[in-house]
């Protein structure tokens, strides 16, 4: 990928994306309705063999928008997109947009960039969840999430305010040489990549500046068994970055493991030994009392009590799945992968070769001076 002088962006955005066709033209038109001039920066789209027509839409919309380019990701995770579009990036500076948020602020492109140049090697941003815009369920889980016990002691997500911090939690944007130094996303990872990566940050003596014009806002899960695997997930995640750095090991996350397995396990045992089965409805019925106190305290002044019953219903779910994912990482247990099989891997890969083909064949696939793809 090359480009003249003239036209040489400042910024790279990076957006990992597959099966995203519901979102992806919605966020880029955001990226493209922002207040920083188009000729200042790139937008690459790392696709992971996306077959619901997310590539057939981006190519589309790169038409009237020349600076955006689509590259192929046959690793299909998170993580090794990030290093293709870090990669291929002509920007000295990079930051990672998903593609099934909603730029919070029209200044954020020209805001992160004013940052790089004064200096700031690192960003982090506030990533709260929309309230109010899905179903109920959503708006439950909104509410739960922001909670101090719905998401990570001391995490930055739901931080609004412009201070320098630990980028471990929210670590978005990076200068390029910064990235390639700490030799990009470790690949191995399959979640809890970004917190891996910038926990090398921290460790490299670089503070991120975070600020609410950065903000991005995320849909909540929209069930009560997607909210349970999100959670397992990026619990799997930690405890594979406790394992690759041990010092990171959380006595919390392990007590929270803990709990999840007792919840889990006594009610088996129970049926045996009667004690097991004792201290499981104590524990049970405690947990319980505090998920419904808590759930009435979020939706406090709504007078709404089936709301009320839906957020305290969102705790098993945010501390069982992360928990559970924990252990489970700890031991190398079931990690709940995002890729597909790896028979699927090859026949998707195989039929995107030969869509490829084709297009070369008409030339539908040709630079048509418009747009350019590096897929």
């Amino acid at each position: 990928m090359t480009h003249s002088s003239k036209t040489q962006p400042e910024l790279t955005i990076v957006m990992p994306v597959r099966n995203e066709a519901a979102h992806i033209l919605g966020v880029l038109e955001q990226v493209f309705d922002q207040t920083l001039d188009r000729t200042r920066y790139e937008v690459l789209v790392v696709d992971g063999f996306s077959e619901d027509g997310t590539r057939d839409l981006v190519r589309s919309f790169s038409v009237d928008h020349p600076n955006v380019y689509l590259l192929d990701n046959p690793g299909f995770i998170s993580g090794i997109a990030r290093n293709i579009g870090v990669h291929h990036a002509a920007a000295p500076y990079v930051l990672f947009i998903d593609g099934h948020c909603r730029l919070e602020s029209p200044e954020l492109l020209a805001a992160s960039l004013a940052a790089f140049q004064r200096g700031e090697r690192c960003l982090s941003r506030p990533q709260p969840l929309a309230a109010e815009e899905g179903s109920r369920f959503q708006t439950a889980v909104s509410l739960a999430r922001s909670s101090f016990l719905g998401h990570q002691v001391g995490s930055q997500i739901f931080a609004d305010r412009d201070h320098h911090c630990n980028p471990l939690s929210a670590g978005c944007g990076y200068t390029r040489d910064l990235y390639l130094a700490l030799g990009g996303i470790d690949e191995q990872f399959d979640a809890g990549e970004d917190l891996e990566f910038n926990l090398r940050v921290h460790k490299a003596g670089i503070e991120a500046l975070h600020s609410p014009l950065f903000s991005l806002s995320y849909m909540p899960r929209s069930s009560w068994k997607a909210l349970f695997r999100q959670l397992y997930r990026y619990g799997y995640g930690r405890a594979l970055m406790a394992r690759k750095h041990p010092h990171t090991t959380s006595p919390l996350a392990v007590m929270l493991g803990l709990m999840s397995l007792g919840l889990a396990l006594l009610p088996v045992i129970g049926a045996m030994w009667t004690p097991a089965l004792v201290l499981w409805i104590a524990l049970a019925m405690s947990y319980t009392t505090g998920s419904l106190v808590l759930g009435a305290w979020q939706t406090r002044g709504r007078g709404d009590m089936d709301l009320a019953l839906q957020v305290s219903s969102c705790f098993p779910a945010i501390h069982l799945g992360a928990g559970l994912g924990y252990m489970s990482g700890l031991v190398g247990g079931f990690a709940w992968r995002h890729t597909p099989s790896r028979a699927e891997r090859q026949r998707i890969a195989a039929e995107s070769a030969r869509k490829a083909r084709e297009a070369s064949t008409t030339g539908a696939g040709a630079d048509s001076g418009t747009g350019r793809f590096l897929s």
